[in-house]
């Protein structure tokens, strides 16, 4: 049920980028989380250049939002969002002021994938 949305400026990923982007995701939350790979979401979704703010000045701000069910630790958390920063960061070349990262939990009973109730997540 991983669903990840990497939100950039128009341009700043093209077509192959997004696709390698993907790939490198889904592998990394496949094998950290012990999920397969079919359960991994990934949509992207761009801007116009001038529509992105750090700071109060225009940027090319980069952001990624995951959506997991709740149950994993903080210590796992953590250390997902240090992957994800530096696979966002090598993929958008974005210096760390214009990158920013965040987890949505949802419990389980509340998703749904392949037309199932997704089960609960056991911690690791």
């Amino acid at each position: 049920m991983p669903l990840y949305t990497i939100t950039t400026q128009g341009g700043v990923l093209g077509a192959a980028a997004k696709a390698d982007l993907a790939g490198q995701l889904t592998t990394l939350h496949s094998e950290y989380a012990g999920v397969p790979k079919n359960w991994v979401h990934i949509v992207f979704q761009e801007y116009a250049a001038g529509n992105g703010y750090t700071a109060g000045r225009p940027s090319a701000t980069a952001a990624l939002t995951l959506l997991i069910r709740t149950g994993r630790s903080d210590d796992y958390k953590r250390g997902l969002l240090k992957r994800l920063w530096a696979l966002l960061q090598a993929s958008t070349g974005a210096p760390d002021e214009e990158i920013v990262l965040g987890i949505q939990e949802v419990p389980a009973s509340q998703a749904m994938e392949m037309g199932q109730i997704m089960p609960d997540v056991s911690n690791p």
